[in-house]
Order: structure tokens, then C-alpha cells, then sequence
């Protein structure tokens, strides 16, 4: 047998160069693969790269509750119909919507009250919303009837009226019911009274008239020519007030001395 045919020493060369490159491809691409998941893998977990903690966990769930409450109350208004303008219709609503908020653990109630103008009797209300807690001790009105929010605070509700931070509050829905049955039922912690008027109750079963105050269940009033203030003790009426410390009534006006004088007989400042 002679040697090889040049033909068949091409054939090992192409053979070989052709597991070389091979070779080669395999290895480039493994080495960009292995970066391409090493990246996606450093990016996703890397903490710089996630949303900041808030810095402050009371605002966030005041922010969480606002939004809440917000998309209760649009969302209602896109699938309701507020046709009537009586106590029943937007009475219905805020029952609706009062289980709702609280469903969501949020602190809940109803208002009944007047948003168009100032009314100092219930029986002057036409209207009723909800107020939620959004955090504690502050509440955000809800009109369940327009489907907004109702507070002084430009970036979380479209109208701001102090009137609904005014009225007659009941816990529930049941309170709500039974007043709406029996308007003269007055909200806890009110009494109807013979002038068909609710009023602040003052113990069990009573209420305090005139000029008269409610002091631990019991009201305190003073005698014609008198007037009880903050400090619960009795003073002699001056004027549309009364006259504090060493000053006196001087035909409805109340007159005092500088310091290092007192206020004599003749109505006259005397040097002590």
C-alpha cells in the first residue's frame, strides 16, 4: 500500500479545524450565557436596586388607608345611581359604603348632617356621608354620593367643606336605622326634649337648659345675674361677660388698676 491520497489529508484538516471552532462556539457561549444570568440575577437582588422602605411606617399606613378608602368610594360611584335627593337615598349609600371601609379593618361611621349651609338641630339634616380613620383620631369624609373625598388636603380629595366635619354621628348602621325610623330617637348621647330638638345628654336621662352645664353627670347652673364659666364657679353677669381677678362691673364694662394699684370704693385706683 503507498502513502495517503492528498485528497484524504484534507479531509483530517477540514475535520480538525472544524472541532476547533466548535469548540470555540461552545465556549463563547457558555461564557455569555453564564454573565447574562449572573447579571439578572445581581440586578434582582441587589437592595439598591429595590423601592426605599418608608422612613416612617404611621404615614405609610395613613397614605395605605387614604388610597383605600378613596378607591372604595369611586369605584361605588361608578357602579351605583344616585337618583332621589332625600334622607333615604344617600342615608342607603353610607350604609353601603360604611361596611365596605370597615370590611377593610378601617374605623367607620355615619354623619348626618347639612353640607349647604349651617344648622344647629338634626332635624335640619338632608344629609348623610361616611367619615373613615385613616389614622388615629384623624378622619376623611367620604360623599358617597359623588364618589370623592372630602378634607383640606388638595392631593387626596377634590373638595374641601368643613360642614362635613359637623353633625350627628352614629357608630353603625343600626344606629343610623333606628333614628331614620323614629326621628325623635335621638344619636347616642343625645336626649329629645319637649322643644322636639335633640339634646347633649347630661347623665342617664336628663339634659342641662339655659345657661347651665354638664359637670360629671350633673348640670350646674347659676342664679339670675350670674353666669358659670370655665373655671365652674358662678360670676356676676357684666355686660355680655363677667369680670375676672380685681376688676369691677362699671356700668357693663369691667374696669381693673395697674399693677401697684387697687381699685378703691370710688371706683378709683389707689396706690397699694
Amino acid at each position: 500500500m503507498g502513502r495517503g491520497s492528498p485528497e484524504k489529508g484534507r479531509d483530517v484538516v477540514f475535520h480538525f479545524i472544524v472541532v476547533v471552532l466548535l469548540g470555540l462556539i461552545v465556549i463563547f457561549t457558555a461564557g455569555c450565557t453564564s454573565t447574562s444570568i449572573t447579571g439578572q440575577y445581581s440586578t434582582g437582588s441587589n437592595p439598591a436596586s429595590a423601592a426605599p422602605a418608608p422612613t416612617n411606617p404611621a404615614e405609610s399606613l395613613k397614605a395605605q388607608n387614604i388610597q383605600t378608602i378613596k378607591n372604595i368610594v369611586e369605584e361605588y360611584h361608578r357602579t351605583h345611581t344616585y337618583t332621589t335627593t332625600d334622607m333615604y337615598a344617600c342615608a342607603q349609600m353610607s350604609q353601603d359604603v360604611w361596611d365596605m371601609v370597615e370590611t377593610q379593618g378601617i374605623n367607620a361611621t355615619i354623619e348626618v348632617g347639612n353640607v349647604s349651609q349651617n344648622i344647629t338641630t338634626i332635624q335640619q339634616a338632608d344629609h348623610a356621608w361616611v367619615m373613615a380613620e385613616v389614622a388615629p383620631g384623624e378622619w376623611i369624609a367620604m360623599e358617597t354620593t359623588g364618589g370623592y373625598l372630602v378634607c383640606n388636603d388638595s392631593r387626596n380629595c377634590a373638595v374641601s367643606n368643613p360642614r362635613y366635619y359637623t353633625g350627628w354621628r352614629f357608630s353603625n348602621p343600626r344606629e343610623l336605622q333606628a333614628y331614620l325610623i323614629n326621628p325623635s330617637e335621638c344619636p347616642p348621647g343625645y336626649i329629645f326634649g319637649p322643644d322636639n330638638q335633640c339634646h347633649l345628654a347630661c347623665g342617664v336621662n336628663s339634659y342641662c337648659t339655659n345657661n347651665s352645664v354638664c359637670v360629671n353627670g350633673q348640670c350646674r347652673g347659676c342664679s339670675p345675674g350670674y353666669v358659670i364659666e370655665d373655671d365652674l364657679q358662678c360670676h356676676p353677669v357684666c355686660g355680655n361677660s363677667y369680670c375676672s381677678g380685681n376688676s369691677a362691673c362699671v356700668n357693663g364694662q369691667c374696669i381693673s388698676c395697674p399693677a401697684g394699684y387697687y381699685l378703691g370704693s370710688d371706683l378709683q385706683c389707689h396706690k397699694s
